[in-house]
């Protein structure tokens, strides 16, 4: 369905209009960014109604929200309405109309004019003066009441026990006034004793308060760095309690702007991609840890900006991702084509945020089969060490030389004589089928290695001495350590959106997008037509890998 949306500008020299199309069965209006008719006002929920065009110039409108919508001056759950009813929602009027050519159904958008407003508004026929209630002397008595319930109760409860015991068995204790909200859920379990946070009254809450429970805190940054200009800052400038669904911590950018604004010519050594005011105009490109190990073979991780010319990953592998999302399909084992998707292999983790490692088992070994001998064609060797590959081949063609019966013109005679089960056989037959297996299992397993499967995606040669080994598979954990993305919150994004995996022919290939790809949603705490996006939301203040300090 084809629908009209017409939203009327007023202007000094006449009406301007703005037309957009919508295709769909319904219309959803609301103040979400998902709505076809989107609304600022704040009065308007998210999702506050929607309009089914159901045919002969009639219209079903439902609201979505349990106050329900005003529909013709009206405020109503749903209604069955023709072309001409009004809408109104906050200082928005939307009014369905006939549609033009072309169109199914069509709507126009206004604003009500605060005269309209005012004068739909019913006149008081009788003020508290006239009927002898004036409002000063109300006014006087609900103060002093006031002041009584929500500041001499709350204070003779606090200094006298006493009284205390007899507030605290009262519903109406006065106590509700001071709450400015609830309690965040982490301190619900003693969210009735004040005194756990506010100890002394009428002062602040301590750090020492809160490093009662967070004694393990970790700290900002690493201690070899001057704190002064952040060394009087109290727990309670980033967080704030009883903010209720607003959360615990701050979100405001200059939570931390404050001090990154210019950092590098106020802190001696400070990293130049610290010095951030503002996510859509003044942040670095993305840094990544590339995974390295010293030496000792300890995790030592390389910070490289993405970009950085030439950089690139270097996982061990073999595996190009174009090859794999051929829109063609891939041929499989049992000679079909499979179309895959990156979904195929990378799936979700429970919480939506990471991705779950990838399994040869589950992603890989439908298509990558790890066969070795034709007589056995479903025997497969396990994804596993050199050691462990080796030993299930030359048990396997030890078992097959001396039970015998092996068809083969080249096998010894004690290999091709099938002998009855228990039958046993001399030791010189024995050696000799023994010899022949270890001659078998050495050329499936450097056929397996070299030729067949593994050089497919590993980098494979020989040692000193002769023998396999395959380079360490070094795929990075988290490419983004000091940061936070969650791909739950990006469902409405198709991976190739950040990830150029179709035309990657190299596993070297860094499949990650810079900050250029994020700016084209997101924006900085003040930005229009973006998702405002402040420091908080992609970065944590407590880095676990600073002790608290």
């Amino acid at each position: 369905m084809r629908w009209l949306i017409r939203r009327v500008l007023k202007r000094a020299n006449g009406d301007v209009f703005e037309d957009d199309i919508h295709f769909g069965d319904t219309l959803g209006i609301g103040r979400g960014t998902d709505q076809a008719v989107y609304i600022t006002d704040l009065r308007a929920a998210l999702a506050h109604a929607r309009v089914t065009a159901v045919g002969g110039g009639r219209y079903r409108i439902e609201s979505l929200i349990a106050a329900g919508v005003r529909i013709n001056g009206v405020s109503q759950q749903s209604a069955t309405v023709k072309s001409g009813a009004v809408i109104d929602i906050g200082s928005t009027r939307i009014r369905l109309v006939d549609p033009p050519a072309d169109y199914d159904a069509a709507v126009e958008i206004n604003t009500i004019d605060e005269a309209e407003a005012e004068a739909a508004r019913p006149l008081p026929k009788l003020t508290l003066t006239e009927g002898g209630l004036g409002k000063r002397r109300w006014s006087w008595a609900l103060l002093l009441l006031t002041l009584l319930i929500g500041l001499g109760v709350p204070l003779a409860a606090h200094y006298a026990v006493p009284v205390r015991d007899v507030v605290e068995a009262v519903p109406l204790s006065g106590r509700p006034l001071w709450e400015t909200g609830s309690l965040a859920s982490a301190h619900h379990f003693f969210g009735n004793d004040c005194q756990q946070c506010h100890v002394d009254a009428f002062v602040s809450v301590r750090d020492e308060q809160c490093l009662a429970c967070h004694a393990k805190t970790a700290a900002h940054v690493d201690t070899d760095f001057d704190l002064s200009l952040a060394g009087n800052d109290r727990c309670a400038h980033c967080h704030r309690d009883h903010n209720g669904s607003a959360g615990l911590v701050r979100a405001d950018q200059q939570l931390c702007d404050d001090c990154h604004t210019d950092i590098t010519t106020r802190i001696k050594d400070a990293n130049v991609h610290a010095d951030v005011a503002d996510f859509g105009t003044r942040h670095d490109g993305f840094v990544v840890s590339l995974p390295q190990w010293d030496a000792r073979g300890e995790f030592a991780p390389v910070r490289a900006a993405l970009a950085t010319p030439g950089i690139k990953e270097q996982s061990g592998l073999i595996f190009p991702h174009d090859a794999h999302l051929d829109p063609a399909g891939v041929r499989g084992p049992d000679g079909t084509d499979k179309v895959l998707e990156c979904a195929n292999c990378h799936v979700p983790e429970a919480g939506g945020a990471r991705m779950q490692p990838i399994a040869f088992e589950r992603h890989c070994q439908g298509c990558h089969k790890l066969t070795f001998s034709i007589r056995d064609a479903q025997r497969e060797v396990p994804h596993a060490s050199v050691e462990k590959v080796g030993y299930t081949i030359t048990e396997f063609f030890a078992r097959e030389a001396l039970e015998g019966g092996f068809n083969e013109v080249n096998a010894p005679t004690v290999v091709r004589v099938r002998r009855r089960p228990g039958q046993s056989i001399t030791p010189q037959e024995r050696a000799e089928a023994l010899s022949w297996a270890r001659d078998q299992a050495r050329s499936a397993i450097d056929r397996l290695f070299q030729d067949k499967a593994c050089s497919t995606c590993h980098a494979v040669s020989r040692n000193a001495t002769q023998d396999w080994t395959v380079a360490p598979v070094r795929v990075a954990g988290a490419w983004f350590p000091k940061a936070r993305f969650d791909h739950g919150s990006h469902t409405t994004m198709q991976c190739i959106d950040c990830h150029n995996a179709e035309t990657a022919t190299s596993s070297e290939a860094l499949l990650l997008p810079d900050i250029d790809n994020c700016r084209q949603c997101h924006g900085g705490e003040h930005a229009k037509n973006l998702v405002p996006t402040t420091c908080i939301a992609c970065h944590a203040f407590h880095d676990a890998a600073h002790p608290g300090q």
